[in-house]
């Protein structure tokens, strides 16, 4: 056994090897261990999934790390000091593998406590259909866990665990330790869901005394010891509650002995179950809350991004109306350049126009120019450019060329001198 990280959370590996198994109780093993993936309580260790090694013959198994320690580690450290367990921390533990063993045994979760100062033993576990009964069949110190608040237990590691189909009451075959180990499973005989009932007895007695119920040098004198179910008295200080309820698993008779189901209907469990309820919604509180803080953080930072990104699009705002202004700025300048280009440019048509006129004026019969130049004083032009436009107006059909000149309007407008052809 050891641990793994994966996806940045550790996991418990627990390799089993099937060497010897048939492929039929390979196929059985595998259906067993897709079960107790099924196990989902807050006081069993969850099995997140498991692999097979074919070359190997071997099975991992992946576990919900249990960070806070065993059982056998807090028996040895109160042993060594020389100190008993805490009576309020044994209630914990047995109530907790108690309501562990519940799931496992009945398929469901216990209903919450409603009457805490009266023992219901009437009250019966309701059927469950196509249920699947769990066995642990290895319940010992080393198997029962810490988480690291000191105060969840949780029951794990299920390498022997016996899954009995629907109507199935009785198995035969059972692996587990010598010293937790049921009577009726020394005595070769059909066993059920209380084998696992005798053997919490054993620890939660081992939790009182700091030794096992039952020691023996040799293997064949702790069965007799187990058949006959003779053992010490527990310490005197511990109350009387606590041990009618462990001396009730450590019934040798099967049927005589008290079941889950029955041990949580005591008013004492109740107390501790009901502790547990409230610490269990306290750390549903605390869950919510660091959701809550979660939420609001992310809100938080999201509210960031857009006030980032409003202040961008505030700053992208006041670069286009600064490039809108320059763009203005830009276009009126523009426009000054054109009306300028334009001015310069009437300007420049006028002096070629004028030139253009002289040119052609100077080009025409002397004649012609003394009658243009006197037109011109009757018409009392204001100015040069007028004077030039009528005169371009006047002489425009001459440039055209055209097939003959016009005639005059009398006869008296022309002398003979004047005449270009004479009779």
């Amino acid at each position: 056994m050891g641990t793994r990280e994966i996806s940045g959370q550790f996991h418990e590996l627990d390799e089993i090897s099937y060497k010897s198994m048939s492929r039929k109780e390979e196929k059985q093993l595998s259906g067993e261990f897709e079960i107790l993936q099924n196990l989902d309580h807050p006081n069993i260790v969850q099995v997140y999934g498991y692999e097979k090694l074919p070359n190997e013959k071997v099975l991992n198994i992946y576990m919900e790390y249990c960070d806070g320690g065993d059982i056998s580690e807090l028996i040895k450290k109160y042993r060594e000091s020389k100190q008993y367990v805490p009576e309020t921390l044994i209630w914990q533990i047995f109530t907790q593998t108690l309501l562990a063993l519940y799931r496992c045994h009945y398929g469901i979760d216990i209903e919450p406590v409603s009457s805490m100062f009266k023992s219901t033993p009437e009250v019966k576990p309701p059927e469950v259909p196509g249920l699947q009964v769990v066995i642990h069949r290895d319940i010992k110190p080393e198997n029962i866990f810490f988480m690291s608040d000191k105060y969840t237990v949780k029951l794990g590691d299920f390498g022997l665990a016996k899954c009995l189909a629907p109507h199935t009451h009785f198995t035969q075959t059972y692996v587990g330790t010598p010293y937790y180990m049921p009577p009726e499973v020394i005595s070769e005989q059909a066993y059920n869901t209380v084998c696992d009932v005798w053997s919490l007895g054993c620890v939660m007695y081992e939790l009182c005394a700091l030794s096992p119920p039952f020691t023996a040098k040799t293997h064949v004198q702790l069965q007799e010891k187990i058949k006959s179910g003779v053992y010490n008295e527990l310490p005197s200080h511990y109350s009387n509650r606590l041990k009618l309820c462990i001396y009730a698993c450590l019934i040798t008779d099967p049927q005589e002995r008290a079941d889950v189901n029955q041990l949580l209907q005591e008013t004492s469990f109740k107390i501790y179950r009901r502790e547990w309820e409230l610490y269990q919604k306290e750390l549903e509180l605390v869950k919510r809350e660091i959701d809550l803080k979660r939420k609001d953080s992310l809100i938080n930072r999201q509210n960031e991004e857009m006030s980032l990104k409003e202040n961008e699009l505030l700053l992208k705002e006041k670069q286009l109306i600064k490039f809108g202004k320059v763009l203005e700025d830009e276009k009126k300048k523009i426009n000054a350049q054109n009306e300028e280009t334009r001015r310069v440019m009437r300007t420049e048509f006028k002096l070629a126009l004028e030139d253009r006129l002289n040119k052609m004026l100077s080009e025409l019969p002397p004649d012609i120019q003394v009658m243009l130049k006197s037109r011109s004083k009757e018409n009392r032009i204001p100015n040069a450019n007028q004077y030039y436009y009528n005169a371009a107006q006047t002489i425009q059909p001459l440039t055209t060329s055209p097939p003959k000149l016009r005639g005059p309007r009398t006869f008296e407008d022309y002398n003979d001198e004047n005449l270009r052809y004479k009779r």
